[in-house]
């Protein structure tokens, strides 16, 4: 039985291999600062894709059982086909992923990287000066962090949270033209703070934005 299963065996494992190797390369150093728990989660994910595959060849078996199918070369082709198309969803995911991350912009994310250090407010958290409004916005998208105006630039943030609580500190400082509207914020409830000012500084509004929740 159990050499008789070794193939389909094998084919999930290979699958499984190829989607891991694929969540490595585009879970890069970048994605991972924001995005710790990326890996295990995605893997969890393979690992449901992989079942639902020994599952189909189970029932596919069944089939060949049925029709009397006996011929091997085919049913590794068909296996393997089946399992492909079960785990196709990720397969386009993760080659976008590594195209997008590994590829395209590596050197871009690798730059934002390296820019990003440990923040010593609370037992967790990220910090990061003279960021563009560019490599701002990627961390935007992995992230909760308020949009900018695209005109915002020498943009730094301080973000730190506790990890079991739900405290945490947030000061983001940026500069503005002239022109650029910006309102004052001074919100409180409970133990949630919110507030935003901004001063004249070179030419420029040198806006301060800072929420907590203790």
């Amino acid at each position: 039985m159990l050499k008789k299963s070794l193939k389909y065996i094998i084919i999930v494992t290979v699958n499984l291999i190829i989607l891991t190797v694929l969540l490595a390369l585009w879970t890069d150093k970048l994605e991972l600062t924001f995005n710790e728990w990326v890996r295990p989660r995605e893997f969890l994910k393979i690992m449901a894709f992989n079942f639902l595959s020994l599952i189909a060849m189970r029932i596919l078996i069944t089939f060949y059982r049925r029709r009397n199918i006996t011929t091997t070369r085919l049913k590794i082709k068909m296996a393997s086909l089946l399992t492909f198309l079960i785990s196709s969803y990720l397969y386009i995911d993760y080659s976008t992923k590594v195209i997008g991350n590994a590829i395209v912009n590596r050197q871009f994310r690798k730059q934002i990287a390296d820019k990003i250090q440990p923040s010593n407010r609370l037992a967790n958290g990220t910090k990061a000066e003279n960021l563009t409004i560019k490599e701002y916005e990627q961390i935007t998208k992995m992230y909760w962090f308020p949009k900018l105006p695209s005109e915002a630039s020498n943009i730094q943030y301080d973000y730190g949270y506790d990890g079991l609580l739900p405290d945490y500190s947030f000061t983001l400082k940026y500069d503005l033209p002239l022109q650029i509207k910006v309102d004052t914020i001074n919100y409180e409830k409970g133990d949630f703070l919110k507030y935003q000012s901004f001063e004249i500084f070179d030419n420029k509004k040198r806006v301060t934005y800072s929420e907590h929740e203790q």
